[in-house]
């Protein structure tokens, strides 16, 4: 689609900029403006640290992205055709590869704009870049700037995995051995794990990637259609499969959990013993609890029933994944026609990667800080429990999905259709790569 066309300018004064006269063409710093962006502008403005940032010279000017367009990725057709606008873009983690393996993105530490050592190592990994080719001699540059880590990870019954004299599970077998042992001597239980009914795929991957599977291998080529590789994604969906009915929800009882909040609801109802969902919902568990309803129907009365861990992996497999969903901050490439720009650009990332957002967002809204020095100023006590017991973990690695929208909306939807009972497991995947490969040149 047009994707350039969906941009629409607003003229913004940043940081007391005030009427200053409008900046000669080629001028403007320009930025994504989305609904992630303006929260967290005001963040900074209504920090202490904001009235302590130097401020801009000439004006700063936001393209606003409507959220119904951000499904389409609206920048790629202004970078594909080079164009300098905007010249700092705000992008999760799948687009930060997809753009610098096109070489739209300017690498941060290599210019001196942004260090990987200020970021937790985990986050500094999942936004870096391996360069290929005659940009880059194969090592990893970082590409973007994120403000959190933000991945689904397992959330548990601590209360009843601890009465029964159990430990979180690592792997599969030992999760779905837990749920066989208590399910049936809590009758509260309708479940012994939960996951998304919508948007399964964000939760497929770190399954899969926990069977030894990838999309691309280190060099970026496709692996996915190999044999093994569909073995390891057949192998994983038919486990989940297996639990259907039993276990977890079978295809009718799908519908329940489409609706929002419908995971954390059933969770706090006391009906699962697992439940697969992001991090920042167990802030979100924090807030419902404090609610006058639940205190009167939630079987949790408090956030010590509940524990978290990372996702499970195949038993024998050494590291567990958490799917990324956390956006950084990055340059546009064509946007850097002088050094001026570059100054400009690093002093805005700069100014919205900085300890004293990030710390408010941890004590607030549950978010986990990505600069080392914000996370050790944090005093929530949810925040640096899932940080220390998943994201600083040996052997977790947060991961983005492929950076091909198309392959992860074709794979959902053979996904679901196993999930549903409409197909096996082995037949949704082998249904889904003989699609995917007549659609693969195009990515």
């Amino acid at each position: 689609m047009a994707g350039w066309v969906l941009f629409t300018l607003l003229g913004m004064a940043l940081l007391g900029c005030g009427a200053a006269p409008p900046p000669e063409p080629g001028e403007a710093l320009t930025y994504t403006l989305d609904a992630q962006t303006q929260e967290l502008l005001e963040q900074l403005n209504q920090s202490d640290a904001a009235n302590r940032k130097p401020q801009f010279g000439r004006r700063v000017v936001g393209l606003f992205i409507p959220g119904a367009f951000l499904p389409f990725e609206p920048f790629v057709l202004g970078l594909a055709t080079e164009s300098p606008a905007p010249t700092v873009l705000l992008l999760d983690a799948p687009w930060v590869h997809r753009y610098a393996g096109t070489h739209w993105l300017y690498e941060l530490e290599e210019t001196g704009v942004f260090t990987a050592k200020k970021l937790v190592p985990v986050v500094a990994e999942a936004f870096s870049v391996k360069r290929f080719g005659a940009f880059g001699g194969g090592g990893k540059e970082l590409m973007a700037a994120p403000n959190s880590i933000k991945g689904n990870i397992l959330f548990f019954r601590h209360d009843l995995l601890t009465r029964y004299g159990k430990s979180p599970p690592r792997n599969w077998d030992e999760l779905v051995a837990i749920c066989r042992d208590i399910l049936p001597r809590e009758k509260s239980l309708k479940y012994g794990l939960i996951f998304h009914a919508t948007n399964f795929i964000n939760d497929f991957y770190p399954i899969f990637w926990g069977f030894g599977g990838r999309v691309y291998d280190e060099e970026g080529n496709i692996v996915f259609f190999q044999p093994h590789m569909l073995a390891k994604a057949e192998a994983a969906l038919a486990m989940i499969c297996s639990m259907q009915g039993t276990l977890a929800p079978g295809p009718a009882a799908l519908k329940d959990f489409e609706a929002p909040e419908s995971l954390r609801q059933a969770f706090l109802r006391g009906e699962a013993l697992f439940m697969i969902n992001w991090n920042t919902r167990l802030h979100d568990l924090k807030e419902m609890l404090n609610r006058p309803e639940w205190r009167r129907t939630a079987a949790i009365a408090n956030m010590d029933q509940i524990g978290v861990a990372p996702i499970p992996s195949q038993t024998g497999q050494s590291k567990r994944f958490s799917n990324i969903g956390s956006f950084g901050w990055g340059i546009n490439r064509f946007a850097i026609t002088r050094y001026g720009i570059m100054e400009d650009a690093k002093q805005f990332i700069n100014m919205v990667v900085n300890d004293r957002i990030q710390v408010l967002a941890a004590e607030n809204s549950g978010q986990i800080p990505s600069l080392q020095t914000a996370l050790s100023q944090v005093r929530n006590p949810e925040v640096l429990r899932v940080f220390d017991t998943i994201f600083s973990y040996p052997g977790v690695v947060l991961q983005p999905r492929p950076k091909s929208r198309r392959f992860n909306n074709t794979l959902e939807k053979y996904l679901l259709t196993a999930l549903s009972g409409r197909s096996a497991a082995d037949a949704a995947i082998k249904a889904a790569a003989q699609e995917l490969k007549q659609h693969i040149s195009l990515d």
